[in-house]
């Protein structure tokens, strides 16, 4: 099923144990491509449904109630343990006002492997959940965004969002919406 958010469309896939993904569409792939592709079952159904809730939840910014949907929603990941670690770690950031960012070093640390810097950023990249998983809140150590698989610009947003950066700040890469 797609989903209209306002930093673009996004795509979500569940199977029978939970949600697989949520992609963002590139804008030639929403063109007469919209998705709405109904889940067969009703555990799928519902795994879809707690998502989008999840997600409008998030883009009005109700931070407790986004929090208690996205705890529901069951996850199908795939990846190797500690691939499935890390996850878990970021997944497991706080969703309370103020949200807060870490550094991939201070992922790496809290994943055990204090030198896997490279690998956990790698790992970060290779999140197939994002805003649930919210890969997009590991920054570098000296501040900067750093990479992100669906665009620094989509990172940006998200951080504004979510009230890390501000309105004014030097990583803020697009206006949002509401600050033009």
């Amino acid at each position: 099923m797609d989903y209209i958010s306002p930093i673009g469309v996004l795509r979500i896939e569940v199977s029978e144990r939970g949600l697989c993904a949520i992609r963002f569409l590139a804008h030639e792939q929403t063109l007469g491509q919209l998705a709405q592709k109904v889940p067969q079952s009703e555990n799928a159904r519902n795994c879809m449904a707690l998502c989008v809730s999840a997600l409008n939840s998030y883009f009005a910014k109700q931070w407790g109630a986004f929090n208690q949907l996205r705890s529901k929603i069951l996850l199908d990941l795939k990846g190797t343990a500690f691939q499935k670690k890390v996850w878990g770690i970021i997944y497991s950031l706080p969703n309370t006002y103020p949200i807060v960012s870490i550094s991939y070093s201070e992922l790496a640390s809290l994943s055990g492997r204090p030198k896997a810097v490279r690998t956990c950023a790698s790992i970060c990249g290779q999140n197939t959940i994002p805003i649930l998983i919210p890969c997009h809140r590991i920054i570098a150590a000296n501040g900067k965004l750093g990479g992100y698989s669906d665009g620094l610009t989509r990172k940006s947003w998200l951080l504004w969002h979510e009230g890390i950066i501000t309105k004014g700040s030097s990583v803020l890469l697009q206006q949002p919406p509401q600050a033009r």
